[in-house]
């Protein structure tokens, strides 16, 4: 059987109706020749059942190692030339395969890479604190993207990006499977080191199925700050800078926390200020436990 030019990666973990929104939209763009490899983490919902409605999947079944640890299991396994990564709560819109193909036809050389933009679902209901998170919030920031041929290797985000396997095959893991957050970033950066050279696609685009809150984004950036002190380890002034814990930063993020159950009613420009306190604040509270944890000083 020839190489396929193109393999995809996705991996999942109890996010079966995702999923299989996810195989659908993609399946219907896919060239016949492509492989698809779902590294299934220990889902214990009707993952396996979605994953047995699409005949073209090669299923990995694993025991809850995380998402990056499903990641390289699946890498060992696909073979394609070009590596496709989505996440299992993404949709390909129509067009993304191809212009993911069509760059890297343009672009032959191993260190050249794409990433899509991810977005939030417009059929879904997207409040004012997902337009934030996504526009001057602290989600993936694609606006702030300069020149898109010459992309920073902090943009890379594998819910829609695509790299020769040659490159990815120049770094160790390549996952770090020690992080539970910037694992992309890590991830590219020392690509970066390798050569890569990063581009992106604002009409490769991937449909975000999540919906997140204020509370659900202050989870996510506690979880982040404890990561930067693994990240910052790892890569030198890579992690972003945390703000003060002291006590007027206390009463500013409790009256963030006052004022969030009528953001949404608040002009955009506030509502971002209300939330970006809250997001510092959980991210700077992330880092200081983890330092405390390894014994460090912030």
């Amino acid at each position: 059987m020839p190489t396929p030019r193109l393999s995809v990666v996705i991996p999942t973990r109890d996010r079966a109706d995702d999923l299989r929104a996810c195989l659908t939209a993609l399946f219907e763009q896919l060239p016949d020749s492509a492989q698809v490899t779902v590294a299934n983490d220990g889902s214990t919902d009707h993952t396996q059942e979605v994953l047995e409605a699409f005949s073209g999947v090669e299923v990995l079944s694993l025991s809850g190692g995380g998402a990056s640890a499903a990641r390289n299991a699946a890498l060992t396994v696909s073979t394609g030339e070009i590596v496709l990564f989505l996440d299992d709560d993404v949709v390909a819109t129509p067009g993304l395969v191809d212009r993911h193909l069509d760059f890297h036809s343009q672009n032959p050389s191993v260190e050249s890479a794409l990433v899509g933009l991810v977005t939030w679902d417009p059929r879904r209901k997207i409040t004012g604190h997902m337009v934030w998170l996504e526009d001057g919030g602290p989600l993936f920031s694609f606006n702030t993207i300069a020149d898109s041929d010459s992309v920073d290797p902090r943009h890379f985000c594998t819910a829609n990006v695509s790299v020769k396997r040659e490159l990815l095959e120049r770094v160790a893991g390549p996952f770090n499977v020690q992080l539970p957050r910037f694992t992309d970033v890590e991830l590219a950066l020392r690509l970066a080191e390798v050569g890569m050279k990063l581009s992106y696609d604002a009409d490769a685009v991937g449909w975000h199925l999540r919906a997140d809150t204020p509370a659900s984004t202050d989870e996510r950036m506690f979880v982040v700050g404890q990561a930067s002190v693994l990240l910052e380890e790892l890569h030198p002034g890579m992690a972003p800078e945390a703000a003060s814990l002291g006590w007027v930063r206390h009463a500013k993020v409790g009256l963030a926390k006052a004022l969030t159950p009528i953001c949404e009613l608040l002009p955009a420009g506030i509502a971002g200020r209300v939330w970006s306190a809250r997001a510092a604040w959980a991210y700077a509270a992330g880092r200081a436990d983890a330092m405390r944890t390894n014994g460090k000083r912030g």
